[in-house]
């Protein structure tokens, strides 16, 4: 993890008094998150709670159950007891503080409120009940435990370290089978699909960047920049067309926001990167990937009918949406609803999902949940982009600037992957919404303290001239 460097010259005393930079000492205006902070039983949930986001961003749990043939119950291992030390330390009443955390439970609450109107109610209660047990939660175990600028660090690298594993994963347990051709996939766990397994690498690729770009150790960040650069490869393998949309979304955001630095390193590395990228890549896959007109002579076929049935998925979640428009048909429900009421293959219909996040939320929860779903993306991106807003002005929180540059990053991608997946109900957002609650809170004292420390530097400074 990163440490900013202690100013020179700078009195103890002084450091003490304002919380030094990058510590776990609250600036003045945070006292009381202070004494938050030194709270042994929160300190002993956050351990837990770290390794409970690697836990989830690298899948390991599914992998060790594939490996070894038995469920060691990773999850329930880490999140029961993190989860109590949420409540035991008030960590629900200090995520509540953040208002993408009320968006999001009003979305739960919309969720129970629809399940009687569901078009079955059995499959929509399994499907509420899991969310509620191992989604919903991740959006109290960052923004409840995590109080300073180091921890949000940590749960940083617990992210980017999750993100290597579940690449590792990819070169290990490559699924062979021939069910998706020649496309990436991997033979567990619930991103097994390609398409799924591409949406899941490019919501951690931007941590593995943020610990290229603030890392102080050069091996470490070649080693993270090395692994971008395989990540990126990984997504192209996948053939997923969506996921290459959502790098193009991801480097378009960098151009954009990124420093007159980072743009210029874009812009010379970028292309060469990308002829090297391709160069690894099978040829179906890129087929597949650029095949989107049926007047393309040399067109995947397979990616052209997949292409045709989402569009019709598409359009019959939009008719599904306004025949709904207040609870839906019934949450985890699309594919059923329009398997029982189409006849596309002989009397029934493709028994597909929707393909599409936000008309997966609208057709099967309603127009009400996808209001609320929208409020608590943007909610969460308007909150780092003030932190960020404010980093950039001060050189010493280069690093604090990176952190949100590099989570709405994140934010950008993901939101554009998921326009061709059916995550709506995964963990990745409220967990995303949580780690912008933390870092925006713990921001402005560290903030506080920075400023206060380089203002008291030169007046040491000068104080120590004067004695010579």
């Amino acid at each position: 993890m990163l440490s900013p460097v202690k100013p020179s010259g700078v009195p103890a005393r002084l450091l003490d008094s304002t919380g030094p930079p990058g510590g776990d000492r609250a600036a003045p205006a945070g006292l009381a998150q202070g004494s938050e902070a030194a709270n042994p039983l929160r300190e002993i949930a956050f351990r837990m709670a770290v390794v409970l986001v690697f836990i989830r961003f690298s899948t390991i749990h599914q992998l060790l159950t594939y490996i070894i043939h038995v469920n060691l119950y990773l999850l329930y291992l880490f999140s029961i007891p993190t989860l109590a030390g949420v409540v035991l330390a008030g960590g629900i009443q200090r995520t509540l503080r953040g208002r993408p955390a009320i968006y999001w439970t009003i979305f739960l609450v919309w969720m129970i409120a629809g399940l009687p109107f569901s078009t079955w109610r059995g499959g929509s209660a399994g499907a509420l009940d899991a969310y509620a047990r191992t989604t919903f939660p991740m959006l109290f175990v960052i923004a409840g435990l995590t109080l300073t600028w180091r921890q949000c660090r940590a749960m940083m690298w617990a992210v980017a370290s999750g993100g290597a594993a579940i690449m590792l994963a990819a070169k290990m347990f490559q699924d062979e089978s021939g069910n998706y051709g020649e496309r990436l996939a991997i033979t567990f766990g619930t991103i097994s699909n390609s398409n799924d397994y591409a949406c899941h690498l490019v919501v951690v690729l931007p941590f593995l960047i943020w610990v290229a770009l603030a890392a102080k150790s050069k091996a470490l960040r070649l080693a993270a920049f090395g692994g971008v650069g395989y990540g990126i490869l990984l997504v192209l393998k996948t053939a997923s067309r969506g996921a290459l949309l959502a790098l193009g979304a991801g480097a378009l955001y960098w151009l954009l926001r990124g420093t007159m630095r980072q743009r210029i390193f874009l812009i010379a590395a970028g292309p060469i990167a990308a002829i090297a990228l391709v160069a690894f890549v099978p040829r179906a896959a890129l087929v597949r990937i650029v095949s989107f007109s049926a007047e393309d002579a040399g067109a995947s076929q397979e990616a052209l009918a997949s292409s045709a049935m989402r569009r019709y998925l598409l359009g019959q979640s939009i008719v599904y949406t306004l025949q709904h428009p207040v609870f839906g048909v019934g949450m985890s429900q699309f594919s059923s609803y329009e398997g029982n009421h189409n006849q596309i293959i002989g009397a029934h219909g493709y028994w597909h999902e929707t393909h599409n996040t936000f008309t997966e939320v609208s057709s099967e929860c309603g127009l009400p949940a996808l209001a609320l779903y929208i409020a608590a993306i943007l909610s969460t991106f308007f909150l780092m982009n003030r932190v960020y807003r404010q980093a950039r002005k001060r050189p010493e929180c280069e690093d604090i600037r990176t952190a949100a540059f590099c989570i709405m990053m994140a934010m950008t991608m993901y939101c554009t992957a998921i326009a061709f997946t059916n995550f709506a109900y995964f963990f990745y957002l409220p967990a995303i919404s949580s780690l912008a609650i933390a870092v925006s809170r713990a921001a402005p004292a560290e903030l506080a303290g920075r400023r206060a420390a380089c203002q008291a530097a030169p007046q040491t400074d000068l104080f120590q001239r004067s004695r010579h």
